[in-house]
């Protein structure tokens, strides 16, 4: 009902730190398309808590503080592979063939039917035209062809896949003789592909191979994009993705809406426009670059995909390069997981920066997002001389719902406003945006004693799916998270918020009663953000006397901390104001440094730590740069060697005051207590 759904608007920024003279971009969704007023505010307090100072917020006037006109902007999670639209992959005649892993072949880790899925499809759903080999709903692999006018054609195995097994795949289909063949072959290794021994019994027979007989028709034609992972529902969705990675595409391409959306791996995806015979499949299945190939195999082929190819001692790139002439390339969207095992790893390796042939594999996830691509409502010029602080656009409607969509202004290198800075620690609100735990953690009421008390935000999230978790959630298929991303909104990094572990503030707002403290004192500062910290190193923090950590700076970079122990080393001051500091290792994706620096970060946890997941053996790099990850003691950086301090237990009971001992009154150490 209307009037009972909760945060009718939700927003993001393009950016999350700025300097004066820099325009921020504000992106509404507005669930029923109600017009809305946004308000720059200076936020200095977030609690409500009436025992407190309660909310504060300062209205900064400009021209951006209006009414505007509503418009939905749906989210569209799930990451896939998309070929933009070429009359080269409209064939009369088709043969696909790959290595799959699939991880819900029929339902999710909690039982809950997945659908059909797409696995690699030129297929438009509205005119039924194209081709695709799918999951269909009953787990088993199919083939789909469509001759247009609503003439589909389906072709389905009969034996249902299992979960994490890599199978040899393939289709083909003839319109010359109507022959069609699918087939599915298990390939049972000793590691499985990093997830352990498979659980099929040499006797328990998942292999099938089925001829069928089919129309003799030519395959109907169409402008959808060939997509792996996923199916195309509408072609002209009216949004846009730049592919400048590639100069065949250097224009924006339009996305289509995507669904049938996959959850697992796949490895090795080939094409040819003509029905090959199984011998052909199984030689080009089985090289990994297409120069092993005989000419005349290399020839017939329309596309091979070699998901090896881009990813070096630095980084698994987004884009997948096409290797024949046609030069078909793949485009990676909503960030499907690279740098992880490939139905061939051996366990030789323990990185694809070591051996790359090994990890020709990416797992996709359907409920994966990278962007959430919605169009730009309107934007603010930040002016010359504002003061560095916390900020928020404040969205309100005439129903009563709101939404603050945070940012902060910092100041330009050498043109510092105070000899104070608070790092705020945005890597760490990254790493929990958007968590579920409260929801979807099994042990959450043993984790804090008591029913977890629910926030909107919580609510929302658990019928907003596409909204994407944080780093402590898994997948639908029982895989950690391990990406998140600033580009969509996230609903925990708001004022307001209270967390249900402890029901008051904590991150972002509690964060918020350092700044309240700092302005009822008097004392002038500046907000800076680990962001700005990672990519300006050093010369962010200089210039400071003193540096004050937010409460929970859990999630660092390597560049951050490089940075933190030169400015102490030099004679800066760091005030450590937090806890469970320096303890898990992030990195930011070079992919999106185009659209903004710090816009996906990833972390991986191995298999140390306190954690909500551990990563599959194989799997514990970063793709973002190929570094080991898990926590920085296992990398030889302690906890203790930033700030003389460091986390060794944890647990969700009560906080209370400190008492003061003699020692507090030393000159050297009241001023703290002042």
């Amino acid at each position: 009902m209307k009037q009972e759904q909760l945060l009718r608007v939700t927003g993001y920024t393009d950016k999350i730190a700025a300097i004066a003279d820099e325009e921020i971009t504000f992106f509404v969704h507005s669930e029923f398309g109600e017009n809305y007023r946004s308000d720059i505010v200076r936020l200095i307090n977030g609690d409500t808590n009436p025992e407190g100072p309660g909310l504060k917020e300062k209205v900064v006037r400009n021209k951006a503080n209006k009414f505007y006109k509503g418009q939905h902007q749906p989210l569209m999670a799930g990451s896939y592979l998309l070929v933009p639209h070429s009359e080269k992959l409209n064939c009369d005649d088709i043969t696909i063939c790959a290595y799959i892993y699939p991880t819900t072949p029929i339902t999710d880790v909690e039982g809950v039917a997945i659908g059909e899925q797409g696995l690699l499809t030129k297929w438009d759903s509205k005119k039924q035209t194209g081709y695709g080999l799918f999951i269909n709903k009953f787990g088993s692999l199919e083939l789909k062809i469509g001759k247009g006018r609503g003439k589909t054609e389906v072709f389905s195995l009969s034996k249902p896949l299992f979960r994490k097994v890599w199978y040899r795949i393939y289709a083909s289909y003839d319109s010359k003789t109507g022959a069609v063949t699918v087939s599915q072959q298990a390939h049972v290794s000793i590691t499985n592909g990093g997830h352990g021994m498979s659980m099929l019994h040499p006797r328990e027979d998942t292999n099938s191979t089925q001829s069928f007989k089919g129309s003799k028709h030519a395959l109907g034609k169409n402008e959808a994009p060939l997509l792996m992972a996923a199916s195309t529902q509408n072609v002209q969705s009216g949004r846009t993705i730049s592919g400048f990675h590639f100069k065949q595409l250097e224009k924006p391409i339009e996305l289509p809406e995507h669904y049938q959306k996959y959850n697992g791996k796949i490895e090795r995806p080939r094409l040819f426009g003509s029905a090959v015979d199984e011998k052909t499949i199984n030689m080009v299945l089985g090289q990994q670059k297409i120069e092993s190939l005989p000419n005349e195999v290399k020839e017939s082929l329309t596309a091979f995909w070699d998901f090896a190819e881009n990813i070096n001692k630095n980084a698994a790139s987004t884009h997948v390069p096409e290797m024949t002439p046609n030069r078909l390339h793949a485009i990676g969207i909503n960030m499907p997981v690279r740098g992880t095992p490939g139905f061939n790893w051996s366990s030789d390796y323990m990185s694809f920066t070591h051996g790359p042939q090994e990890y020709g594999a990416i797992h996709f996830h359907d409920d994966d997002i990278d962007d959430a691509r919605w169009d730009v409502d309107f934007e603010w010029d930040v002016p010359e001389g504002q003061n560095s602080a916390f900020y928020a656009a404040k969205i309100t409607t005439d129903a009563g719902d709101e939404d603050y969509i945070p940012f902060w202004v910092v100041p330009e290198i050498g043109k510092e406003q105070a000899k104070i800075a608070v790092m705020v620690p945005t890597i760490s609100y990254m790493a929990y945006a958007n968590e579920h735990l409260a929801n979807n953690a099994g042990g959450a009421e043993l984790l804090v004693y008591r029913v977890p008390i629910m926030q909107d935000q919580n609510m929302y999230l658990s019928e907003h799916r596409e909204y994407g978790g944080s780093i402590y959630d898994t997948h639908t298929d029982g895989s950690g998270i391990c990406l998140s991303t600033r580009l969509r909104p996230i609903l925990s990094i708001r004022p307001k918020y209270d967390h249900f572990l402890m029901q008051a503030p904590w991150q972002y707002p509690a964060d918020l009663h350092l700044i309240c403290w700092l302005e009822q004192m008097g004392y002038d500062y500046d907000c800076i953000t680990d962001e700005d910290v990672n990519y300006d190193g050093l010369a962010r923090l200089e210039n400071y006397n003193v540096v004050i950590t937010g409460s929970h700076p859990e999630h660092n970079s390597g560049p951050q901390l490089d940075a933190l122990h030169d400015y102490t080393q030099q004679g800066g001051r760091l005030m450590y104001m937090g806890a469970d500091a320096w303890y898990w290792i992030h990195s930011y994706h070079p992919s999106y440094e185009d659209r903004g620096r710090g816009v996906v970060t990833e972390m991986r946890r191995c298999e140390s730590g306190i954690r909500t997941w551990r990563a599959d053996p194989g799997e514990y790099y970063h793709q973002s740069t190929g570094e080991l990850g898990g926590m920085w003691r296992y990398r030889g950086r302690y906890l203790h060697s930033v700030a003389g301090t460091g986390m060794s237990s944890e647990g969700f009971d009560i906080s209370s005051y400190y008492s003061r001992t003699a020692e507090s009154n030393d000159p050297r150490a009241s001023w703290a207590f002042v």
